[in-house]
């Protein structure tokens, strides 16, 4: 190997070396060490895997909606299920993971910015986290052909244990759908 092999060899492990430490940093749940966090926030180059920390989830959230009619009833709640059942290709290429992590990001955005004391549903409304969500009920499921406004409702179960009962988290005004 020549000179310049080497050296771009040694240039490369440096940098995924760099790369590594500061991505296992970056977990470190205390925030001791928040330098790649502050050239970085958003966690597009050095990522943020702490799945299970500081708090782990406790329950299962649900997005579900219904449309109001042109005689003002109700439809029943359907949920929207964004989850794909996977399947082995999925470990190579899966881009419809992109949707579902931003609903339920979204999701989650809307709780927390709900459990906020001073917050009014309508601060709410013109989060992105809440407009994403409307903008996906609104275009990307199918609704009654009759179908005038929608709403939308988040749950939250305990999962497989049925003893619990679920229970809403927040529930969003009547939308017009055209």
């Amino acid at each position: 190997m020549n000179g310049a092999g080497r050296v771009a060899r040694m240039v490369v492990g440096g940098l995924l070396g760099s790369w590594f430490v500061a991505t296992v940093l970056s977990q470190d749940p205390f925030r001791k060490f928040p330098g790649a966090r502050r050239y970085d926030p958003s966690g597009a180059v050095v990522p943020d895997w702490r799945f299970f920390a500081p708090r782990p989830g406790m329950h299962d959230y649900h997005l579900l909606f219904r449309d109001e009619l042109p005689d003002d009833s109700v439809t029943e709640w359907r949920e929207i299920l964004p989850v794909e059942q996977r399947v082995p290709r999925h470990f190579v290429w899966y881009a419809n993971r992109r949707a579902e992590k931003v609903l339920g990001d979204s999701v989650v955005g809307i709780i927390g910015f709900s459990k906020e004391a001073d917050r009014k549903k309508e601060d709410i409304q013109l989060s992105i986290s809440y407009l994403t969500l409307l903008n996906y009920l609104t275009y990307q499921e199918k609704h009654h052909p009759d179908a005038k406004r929608t709403q939308f409702l988040i749950a939250a179960s305990a999962g497989y244990d049925e003893t619990e009962e679920p229970m809403m988290l927040f529930l969003s005004n009547l939308h017009p759908l055209s």
